[in-house]
């Protein structure tokens, strides 16, 4: 008789992770957290929600097994964690940003895209707007920001200025734009461009407008692929934006060079592609379904940081990044020499 050298485990494992995935997304869509910030019995949830109250009540109890929420007597209610993210009472509820990353990184017609092949479209003209709905994740993802990453990016910044203060900000493809107005909110004689397509531009514009920082903040629409970026900034985001420019990257970078006064920070966030592209696998994975469709955008770290190095620019510090982009890192560079 055949005796296996290796466990099977690892599948049937992967298998009650995609059972959890997909008990925690339907309670996400039923908005369950929200009644369960406190001991509640199924029925009172039932009564809330409409739900049928056997069946909800076998679905808080395997989200009680799951660890996602806490379980006295015949009572639920969330735990810390739980509270925080996933409940729409919280200021970091994240609900929302899980429910469209879901969507956005399915692989659920894999068979289907496997079998007819890319978009031709998609694949022939290589521009992410054609795939994403940019300005729903960008509104979708403010609160995701403030789990960890604004706080430690402005955190950062201020201790590579040390005690200088930047005058001017470009913020390249900054989405939402909330990291350069909570910079602003730091330095007040500060002022920032957020550079976005023009099928996002509104929603900072609107949030400039909410903050009262329009006096401060332009929002200019374009693509930075082709369009000039001005000069004169003090220091320029770029965050998660390179592989957009893959078709573009050497001039990207040149203009970002350009756009840098001398003593200039530029701010980078990649996904730190290896040149196997087998790491990260969160990244690998998450930007499969877009390639699936016929994008080609992901950037080895190799090919950024060979581009970063014609144009002179020389890394000084990089921060892991906090928060739900714990898996990232940011990396500040100045142009020509190390502070």
């Amino acid at each position: 008789m055949h005796k296996p050298k290796e466990n099977p485990g690892l599948y049937f494992n992967i298998l009650h992770q995609k059972r959890v995935a997909e008990l925690l997304l339907a309670a996400i869509r039923f908005d369950l957290f929200s009644y369960l910030e406190s001991y509640t019995s199924p029925k009172a949830v039932s009564l809330h929600t409409g739900l049928n109250e056997r069946n909800l009540q076998l679905v808080l109890n395997a989200l009680s097994a799951a660890g996602f929420l806490e379980k006295s007597g015949e009572q639920y209610r969330n735990t810390t964690q739980s509270n925080e993210f996933l409940n729409k009472a919280s200021a970091v509820y994240i609900g929302e940003t899980i429910l469209y990353r879901e969507k956005m990184m399915s692989l659920s017609n894999l068979e289907e895209r496997l079998k007819n092949g890319p978009d031709q479209i998609i694949q022939s003209n290589n521009k992410g707007v054609e795939v994403y709905d940019f300005y729903e994740a960008a509104r979708v993802g403010i609160p995701e920001m403030y789990t960890g990453r604004v706080q430690s990016f402005v955190r950062n910044v201020k201790g590579v200025f040390c005690q200088a203060s930047p005058q001017m900000v470009l913020d390249l493809g900054g989405g939402n734009g909330v990291m350069t107005m909570e910079l602003l909110e730091e330095y007040p004689a500060c002022r920032g461009v957020i550079f976005e397509h023009p099928s996002v531009a509104q929603l900072p514009r609107q949030l400039a407008a909410e903050r009262k920082l329009t006096n401060r903040i332009e929002v200019r629409e374009g693509d930075f692929n082709l369009d000039h970026l001005g000069t004169g900034y003090d220091l320029i985001l770029a965050s998660g934006i390179l592989d957009f420019a893959k078709d573009h990257l050497e001039e990207v970078v040149e203009k970002l060079a350009k756009a840098l006064t001398p003593a200039g920070i530029l701010y980078l966030v990649t996904n730190e592609i290896t040149e196997d592209f087998q790491a990260p696998p969160q990244s690998i994975l998450g930007w499969l379904s877009s390639h699936l469709d016929g994008l080609d955008l992901l950037l080895s770290a190799n090919t950024i940081k060979t581009q970063l190095t014609k144009h002179n620019f020389v890394k000084i510090n990089e921060i892991e990044l906090d928060g739900a982009y714990s898996s990232l890192q940011g990396e500040f560079y100045r142009k020509g020499s190390r502070i």
